[in-house]
């Protein structure tokens, strides 16, 4: 029954825009099924290699923000002097928009390979961040007890065999939302800093006013986002086991 009231709902928005696209200036909004062919037309053509460029980007960027996010993340949630020194600013950065930083980054590091990675990194690494240092700092003192009276006395065995543990949904939570900001911050970095990947064929087709390849070349976006949250969900869900 749920599946059937996504497709209706599917079809009553694809529907609604190949009505309006038709009845409605095309230049504005084209009709789905030229949107449907345009993307045809792109993926046998320049969608591929750019997707593959695109996603070069989104790997490096992600991948370091996972690794110094899951990090430095715990570090400041185990240690109350790194909380109350860093977490505020931690804080206030999350909430600073990435697209408020690109020009920064375009001075600090320019248009190359290295300031595009520095923007999927800043999108992706502080959800990642955040999420760990929660699940550090909530890590349960009852579990912590108990590993203490098995003679887990170092630092490294608590985070091993209790703290890691029960962060895990903290954890996978936090990479499903960097992934999708990652996702966002790619786009960001190939438009604005140096144009490249999925971002030549947006500015190429906006510049030219082909609406109908426009869409085409960003539908890509939010399906990978979509995609990659998804899988990452199910992971999530896997190690559901680890909530206490």
């Amino acid at each position: 029954m749920l599946y059937l009231k996504h497709l209706a709902f599917a079809a009553l928005f694809f529907g609604s825009w190949e009505l309006a696209g038709q009845l409605g200036n095309p230049n504005v909004l084209p009709p789905f099924t030229a949107v449907v062919a345009a993307f045809v037309d792109i993926l046998f053509g320049p969608l591929p290699a750019a997707l593959i460029e695109s996603l070069q980007l989104l790997v490096i960027g992600f991948s370091t923000a996972l690794m110094l996010g899951f990090l430095l993340g715990l570090i400041v949630g185990r240690y109350k002097l790194m909380d109350r020194t860093l977490s505020p600013y931690f804080a206030a950065l999350y909430a600073l928009p990435t697209v408020a930083l690109v020009p920064l980054v375009l001075i600090w590091f320019g248009f190359d390979l290295s300031g595009r990675v520095v923007v999927v990194f800043l999108a992706s690494f502080f959800p990642i961040l955040i999420n760990v240092y929660q699940g550090a700092r909530d890590a349960p003192a009852e579990l912590l007890e108990v590993a203490r009276s098995f003679g887990v006395e170092s630092e490294v065995g608590l985070l091993r065999r209790v703290v890691i543990p029960a962060a895990v949904p903290f954890i996978l939570a936090g990479v499903r939302l960097g992934i999708g900001r990652g996702v966002v911050g790619m786009a960001i970095a190939e438009v604005y800093l140096r144009l490249s990947g999925l971002g030549t064929l947006i500015a190429t087709y906006g510049a030219s006013f082909q609406v109908d390849y426009l869409i085409a070349a960003i539908l890509p976006l939010p399906f990978l986002g979509v995609v990659l949250t998804k899988a990452l969900a199910l992971l999530e869900a896997r190690f559901q086991v680890w909530k206490v």
